[in-house]
């Protein structure tokens, strides 16, 4: 089931980059700056990006059905991973060749103020939106944002910070680079390399987190103890042979766990100690949405 507040994110990030590639295609346009044009269609792409996020959210919230018996969830993770191609062929190469091509032909940049009102204006807007998303990502994850990111399985949340990270870094290298253009042209194709760069390595980040999901990422290993303490709380319980755990979506893990129990037990027993195990744990874990437990007599 989608977060209503990770959508809001989505949606705030949608809006505030609809207006940023506006006003980056008229200062381009009058400026003739390359760092700038590689802005803008930097911003163009996210827009992109999160409309692609809205999608996936949309066909995440499906139920489960015979050939999905676990539902649909997994599908944001495809069209997050649309997402970070996009960035990069969409952002990330065309930034490099915008400045490459500048580095050999380098001109001067017309209208210098209209760029740096622009690049200003968007910094506090994409400030905004990235705050929006930080807000709702601690909300759910512990521990500073790298740790919160690692641990979040609320891929429109991680997408929504990377790609923000990465404009306000980008937003960085654009005006010091256009400041420099006004003495020394060729940084403004600097300028658009450099923001080719850093969507190239953000890219990759979002690449490599979403492998993991999409291949099966288990619960955090502290996660995992803690689901061992509730079980061994059990008298039944002799030992707990294997957990294992996998994300099936967003907010959404799927848990198996095989325990001994002693022989002596009377299965009217086991059945409701295995039940008051799935209430425990739920409790302590509700984004653990489907428990299995396989019981051996010891």
């Amino acid at each position: 089931m989608s977060n209503p507040n990770s959508t809001r994110a989505v949606f705030a990030a949608l809006a505030g980059n609809a207006l940023i590639t506006v006003m980056k295609f008229i200062a381009a346009f009058f400026t003739k700056s390359a760092s700038m044009m590689a802005e803008a269609i930097h911003s163009s792409a996210d827009c992109l990006n999160q409309i692609f996020l809205l999608i996936g959210v949309e066909r995440g919230k499906r139920g489960n059905d015979e050939m999905h018996p676990f539902g649909y969830g997994r599908e944001e993770f495809f069209w997050a991973f649309i997402v970070a191609i996009l960035l990069f062929f969409g952002g990330s190469l065309f930034s490099i060749y915008e400045g490459v091509t500048k580095l050999f032909h380098p001109q001067s940049i017309e209208h210098v103020w209209w760029a740096i009102g622009v690049l200003g204006i968007s910094t506090l807007i994409e400030g905004k939106s990235f705050m929006i998303a930080y807000n709702e990502i601690k909300k759910t994850s512990s521990g500073n944002l790298f740790a919160a990111i690692k641990k979040s399985i609320d891929i429109n949340l991680i997408v929504i910070i990377l790609e923000d990270a990465a404009a306000l870094s980008g937003l960085s290298v654009a005006f010091v680079c256009t400041l420099l253009s006004l003495w020394f042209p060729i940084f403004d194709a600097i300028g658009s390399i450099g923001v080719g760069i850093i969507l190239a390595y953000v890219s990759y980040s979002l690449m490599n987190e979403l492998r993991k999901l999409i291949i099966g990422e288990s619960m955090p290993r502290e996660d995992r103890s803690k689901i061992k303490e509730i079980i061994n709380s059990f008298e039944i319980v002799n030992h707990v042979n294997r957990i294992k755990t996998m994300t099936m979506g967003k907010n959404n893990y799927l848990l198996l766990l095989s325990i001994n129990v002693g022989d002596f037990i009377r299965g009217y027993n086991i059945e409701d100690s295995v039940e008051q195990m799935k209430l425990d744990i739920q409790a302590e874990f509700p984004q653990v949405n489907e428990i299995y437990i396989e019981i051996s007599e010891q």
